[in-house]
C-alpha cells in the first residue's frame, strides 16, 4: 500500500481550493477596502459640511461687526469735528467741547470657534488669509479703543477753559481710533465682496 497517497489527494485537494481560497480572500480585502473608502469619504464629507457652516458662521458675524463699524464711523466724525474745534485758535469763545465716545462691540466668535475645531483647515486658503487679516485689524482697533476709553476716563472734570488741553491730550488717540475704523470697513467690505448689508451670506 503506497503511504503517500493521503497526503497526495490532500494535496490535490489543496490546489483544487486555492483558486476559491484566493476569491474568498480577495473579497474579503476588497469588502475592507471599501469600507475603509466609505467611512473616509464620509469623515470628509462631514469635515466639508462642518466647513461650510463655519464659514458662513464667519460671514454673517463680518456682516454683523461691518453693520456697528459703521455706526462707530458715524458717532466718531462728530467727536473728531469737536476736537478739532476746540484747538481752533481763531475761535475767541471757549469752545464747548463733547466727546461722547462709545463702545463698538465686534465679535471674533465664530473666527475662534473655526480656529478652535480646525474647521478652517478645510476652508479655502486664500479666503482664510484674507479674513486672518481682517481679525488681525479688527484686534487692534478694539485695543486702540480701550485704550482710548481708558484715556478719557482718567481725564480730571474741568470746564470749557479747559478744552484745548483736553482735547490736545485726546486728539491723536482718537484719530488713530477714526484712521482704524475707515480701514477696518474697507477690510470688510473687500472680503464680503463690497456688500456689508447682509446679514448672511451663503
Amino acid at each position: 500500500m503506497d503511504a503517500s497517497r493521503p497526503g497526495a489527494r490532500l494535496g490535490e485537494r489543496l490546489r483544487d481550493k486555492l483558486p476559491e481560497i484566493f476569491i474568498e480572500s480577495g473579497s474579503v480585502v476588497l469588502a475592507l477596502l471599501l469600507a475603509f473608502a466609505v467611512n473616509e469619504w464620509h469623515d470628509r464629507r462631514q469635515e466639508d459640511e462642518r466647513a461650510a457652516v463655519a464659514r458662513e458662521a464667519i460671514v454673517r458675524e463680518l456682516h454683523a461687526n461691518a453693520k456697528e463699524i459703521e455706526s462707530t464711523r458715524s458717532a466718531l466724525a462728530p467727536v473728531l469735528a469737536s476736537l478739532h474745534g476746540a484747538l481752533d485758535a481763531a475761535q475767541a469763545e471757549p469752545h464747548e467741547l463733547k466727546v461722547e465716545l462709545g463702545l463698538s462691540l465686534l465679535s471674533p466668535a465664530a473666527w475662534r470657534a473655526a480656529l478652535a475645531t480646525q474647521s478652517s483647515q478645510r476652508i479655502d486658503f486664500e479666503w482664510t488669509m484674507r479674513v486672518a487679516k481682517v481679525y488681525e485689524l479688527q484686534d487692534s482697533f478694539l485695543h486702540v479703543q480701550e485704550a482710548a476709553v481708558d484715556q478719557l476716563a482718567a481725564l480730571p472734570p474741568g470746564g470749557d477753559a479747559d478744552g484745548r488741553r483736553i482735547a490736545a491730550a485726546l486728539l491723536p488717540r482718537v484719530g488713530a481710533l477714526a484712521q482704524l475704523a475707515d480701514g477696518l470697513a474697507a477690510s470688510y467690505a473687500d472680503v464680503l465682496g463690497g456688500d456689508t448689508t447682509r446679514d448672511a451670506a451663503h
